[in-house]
């Protein structure tokens, strides 16, 4: 059975996707993807771990705001008639932007329509296009979504928002990681601690995702960099990245690792104790965030510092396996920081943060809804 994957980055690889698309090859599926590069940079053709990947050259770049359209389209053309030469036995959506190409791939082509909602589309794109537009793509999807034959996505609060707009088949796969992917032996993380120029006993905080204004950064940056015993690790890509990299010449404490592959990451976060998650609570997608951070954080047994904010605010307190920040203040996360130099208190938060992995928030248990949600698809 053919698996076609849409999907608007040129797959560097996502996580999430790349995840997906493993566990179904793993069960005996083909699957390919066509994605946008828009630097273009990546290889046109790839084979990624038996994931067949085809890249589309459509030079543009992230927040456009309203002019993106444009190049949306083009990308949605070119895909559109690579996929009408294709085989496929389902279209599988990533994210609304790539909804209404593959509702017409899936009528054209008379295949089963998956879509996988990542986040809120419409409360991700805030006020970087019109109301107008948002207005559009907020009836569009509504409408596409009761097209959709099986809808995908990453917590139970968006389930319950995406069902009251009219999907009637939604399950969640949430962004849950394989715990054996974060252990790594004692002996090569103090290797690299030393390498990094971390002292042994020090508390090591890590922030490895896209670098934005509102996932509350340079507070984080403030709090730490005159603190000799707490050592923070930064890595990723995006506007704030020279505000980093000033601070970590700055500081021999804050250390800036440039980007970060996604396949390298579970091994800095197994390094460090504190896995720090802001985002601005006025953003209309934060009531529904479940980020990687959180389920990296728990698969690798780390405690987590957070706002009270979507699901991973709901996870934090349920479980205990971090603390919430009452604001992005510098005294309110030097705080959090303290709280958490107590050894024994840090891994009463760790043990939790494992516990609940091992028990739920694990990607065998999103593999299993996965596989079995797609082969009754398609039985």
């Amino acid at each position: 059975m053919q698996i076609l994957m849409l999907l608007t980055n040129a797959f560097d690889p996502d996580p999430r996707v790349y995840q997906e698309a493993k566990v179904l090859i793993e069960k005996g599926y083909k699957v390919s993807i066509l994605c946008w590069d828009r630097d273009p940079k990546a290889p046109f053709q790839e084979n990624i771990d038996g994931i067949y990947v085809e890249r589309i050259y459509v030079k543009s770049t992230h927040g456009r705001g309203s002019t993106q359209i444009i190049f949306l389209l083009l990308f949605w053309i070119k895909a559109l008639i690579k996929a009408l030469s294709k085989k496929i036995d389902i279209t599988y959506c990533h994210d609304f932007d790539t909804l209404p190409l593959g509702y017409t791939i899936s009528r054209l082509k008379k295949t089963k329509l998956v879509y996988d909602a990542h986040e809120s589309y419409v409360d991700m794109l805030a006020n970087n296009v019109s109301p107008l537009i948002k207005k559009i793509i907020s009836v569009a999807e509504n409408y596409l979504l009761k097209k959709v034959d099986l809808t995908i996505t990453v917590g139970d609060i968006l389930k319950e928002s995406l069902i009251k707009k009219g999907a009637f088949q939604v399950m969640v796969v949430g962004n849950w990681k394989q715990l054996t992917d974060f252990q790594f032996s004692a002996k090569v993380l103090e290797e690299e601690k030393t390498k990094l120029g971390i002292p042994k006993d020090a508390l090591v905080v890590s922030y490895i995702a896209h670098l934005n204004p509102e996932r509350k950064i340079e507070p984080l940056l403030r709090s730490i960099e005159n603190e000799e015993d707490v050592f923070l690790v930064v890595g990723g890509r995006g506007p704030i990245e020279k505000i980093v990299r000033n601070s970590a010449q700055k500081h021999k404490n804050i250390i800036f690792l440039g980007f970060v592959h996604p396949l390298k990451v579970p091994f800095y976060v197994a390094l460090s104790d504190v896995v720090y998650y802001g985002f601005d609570k006025n953003n209309p997608n934060a009531q529904y965030s479940a980020p990687n951070k959180l389920f990296e954080a728990l698969a690798a047994g780390k405690a987590i510092i957070t706002g009270d904010f979507g699901e991973i605010g709901h996870i934090v307190k349920k479980y205990n396996c971090g603390l919430i920040l009452k604001d992005y203040s510098i005294e309110e996360i030097k705080n959090a920081i303290n709280i958490l130099k107590n050894k024994n208190y840090l891994i009463e938060i760790q043990n939790n943060s494992l516990k609940i992995a091992e028990k739920k928030y694990n990607w065998q248990m999103a593999k299993e809804n996965l596989i079995k949600a797609i082969d009754k698809l398609l039985n």
